[in-house]
């Protein structure tokens, strides 16, 4: 059997030369594995985003995989019960618009509940914020 090399991870298997002939001809890329399929195929499958809003969103994901794992660990807390979201600010006690903020991203479950104006202003003044939160991460932690 030929050797062939894995268009994913670069290994090199063997393969069939009719399956070498069909791959090629049906335009595919040589995989090892169905792992490595499945990646090829996800790259491909990146769509391009249909608003600014999309774009600056998947961008900052990119540029700041801390703040998206953070937030990602205190949606998936929220969801499954195990963290129950305050419902007004612990600065201002209005009820409208809560946010979460992390002053700290490295802390996920470290806290502070804020409305959308104590938010801004948390975000402008970090370090004055940070005592203010609070630790959840008690029962949080999956």
């Amino acid at each position: 059997m030929p050797h062939v090399i894995c268009e994913s991870c670069g290994n090199q298997f063997d393969k069939p030369q009719k399956r070498i002939t069909q791959t090629e001809k049906l335009g595919q890329k040589h995989t090892c594995s169905r792992k490595c399929s499945s990646a090829i195929a996800n790259e491909k499958r990146e769509c391009e985003p249909t608003t600014q809003n999309a774009a600056n969103t998947r961008k900052d994901k990119k540029k700041f995989p801390e703040k998206d794992l953070a937030r990602s660990l205190v949606r998936r807390a929220v969801k499954t019960g195990k963290l129950i979201p305050l419902d007004e600010c612990e600065i201002c006690y209005n009820i409208d618009q809560i946010e979460g903020h992390h002053p700290d991203h490295s802390k996920p479950f470290l806290l502070l509940y804020l409305c959308k104006d104590c938010h801004h202003r948390a975000d402008r003044a970090a370090d004055k914020w940070e005592n203010l939160s609070t630790d959840y991460s008690e029962g949080c932690i999956t």
